[in-house]
């Protein structure tokens, strides 16, 4: 088998040969060229071959001769078979990639390409790079000989070949017309894009595709991404969405966010989508949509951390070891009794400065500042800034603690939308983030 590299936009329409009695006879074009998504750099399959009968066929990688400047050469004839991907991980290479988003995993943005090059490998041929630039546009459009004359002279290096190595890369392409596209990406490479670039992605990927590409992504990383963006974007994702999906993802945002975006929603859909939801969760966010959103209960979370009374240090770091993953915040700890009131507060600094045999009821401050539910949101802001708090408890009119107002709340309230998404958070955020915070 003689292989060569090659662009699949050079490759796209040349003359298909058959290979029979020593010489070969034209019976028809290059259609498309199929890969193995499964790879870092998926071999080439198949090759789909536009017959001279109008009739599209393909024909296995192993019916390949030669590839060359002229023709491509089978040693067998392609056989009858729908012009289709025929396995979620098959990549049509034509039609499901040139000229379609794909999504720049260390450059953290969305691109398209404009042509896509393969190389030999042993007895395969492999696609190994994405040509997102000028290089590979002008291909695209047919102007090879121009193109490359000009390319030749152009005074900067990076305007001749932008190429993109495949395994940087997750394309966004759908399998079929009308079918929602899906991130074609191992979770070590998720890992690698903070939330606020996802968000940034998401929000540079045309309507249609947003929701789709969220409900590709673990439950998790997509709630992280969906709480960066602006409640508009918000809405048109969620309603996009099968019910069932939008739930798991409000359920996976904090409680505050969670309620803040239901809000929005009709009385109708924001139900529905609060009986899809995991009870607790359910509960906590019903609460909050109760307060109006002009006071500390609309912009509080129900997500802390508390403990009883009678504990030790030592006892409380292992309640808080098996309370943190669900705490907005995971510095103050709230001392409660029986019913829920605020008996006194405990910073990790007091913890961690305290022998483990402690009684929390000695070095817990029982001098504790806290809120009403009916406060005004501007007031929530100067209490906290007024104590240098991370958070401040919120109460009702029985004592009872209802939740914490953290310092990212208080941005919410007195910064704009877009300047606020740019601000570190303070509480339970992304895996990415390690944040510091400050003794209130």
């Amino acid at each position: 088998m003689e292989l060569q590299e090659a662009f699949v936009s050079e490759l796209v329409g040349r003359s298909v040969e058959l290979w029979t009695d020593g010489s070969s006879m034209p019976i028809g074009r290059l259609q498309d060229l199929v890969v193995d998504g499964r790879d870092n750099f998926p071999p080439v399959t198949g090759l789909y071959v536009k017959c001279r009968d109008g009739v599209i066929r393909f024909a296995p990688f192993d019916a390949l001769r030669s590839i060359s400047d002229r023709a491509v050469i089978l040693n067998q004839p392609p056989h009858d078979k729908k012009y289709e991907r025929t396995a979620d991980d098959e990549l049509l290479l034509n039609r499901e990639l040139l000229d379609r988003q794909i999504l720049d995993v260390d450059g953290r943005k969305v691109v398209r390409v404009n042509d896509l090059k393969l190389a030999p490998t042993g007895e395969h041929l492999r696609l190994i790079a994405v040509d997102v630039g000028l290089a590979g546009l002008m291909r695209r459009l047919g102007l090879h000989a121009l193109g490359r004359k000009w390319l030749a002279r152009a005074p900067r290096p990076g305007i001749r070949q932008s190429l993109i190595s495949w395994d940087a890369v997750a394309p966004l392409a759908s399998v079929a017309p009308g079918d929602p596209v899906r991130l074609r990406l191992p979770q070590d490479r998720i890992e690698r894009i903070h939330p606020a670039d996802l968000a940034a992605i998401i929000e540079d990927l045309n309507a249609s595709d947003q929701a789709s590409l969220l409900s590709s992504l673990p439950e998790d990383t997509a709630a992280e991404a969906l709480e960066q963006l602006d409640v508009n974007t918000q809405l048109s994702i969620l309603e996009d969405m099968r019910p069932e999906r939008a739930a798991d993802l409000i359920e996976n945002m904090s409680s505050d966010d969670a309620a803040d975006l239901l809000g929005e929603f009709d009385p109708e859909t924001q139900q529905q989508l609060l009986g899809l939801m995991e009870p607790k969760e359910a509960e906590d966010v019903r609460e909050l949509l109760t307060h109006d959103e002009d006071t500390a209960g609309g912009i509080m979370t129900t997500e802390y951390l508390s403990v009883p009374l009678g504990l030790s240090v030592a006892e409380t770091f292992e309640h808080i070891r098996a309370a943190a993953e669900e705490a907005e915040l995971v510095y103050y700890v709230y001392v409660l009794n029986e019913h829920e009131h605020i008996l006194g507060v405990l910073s990790l600094r007091d913890l961690l400065s305290s022998p483990p045999d402690s009684p929390i009821a000695r070095i817990m401050n029982t001098d504790v500042v806290t809120l009403p539910v009916s406060a005004k949101r501007e007031e929530a802001a100067t209490t906290i800034a007024r104590y240098d708090f991370v958070a401040v408890p919120v109460v009702d009119d029985a004592g009872i603690m209802r939740g914490i107002i953290t310092v990212d709340d208080v941005i919410d309230v007195l910064l704009p939308e877009r300047l606020r998404r740019m601000i570190p958070r303070v509480g339970k955020r992304s895996r990415h983030q390690h944040t510091s915070e400050r003794s209130g």
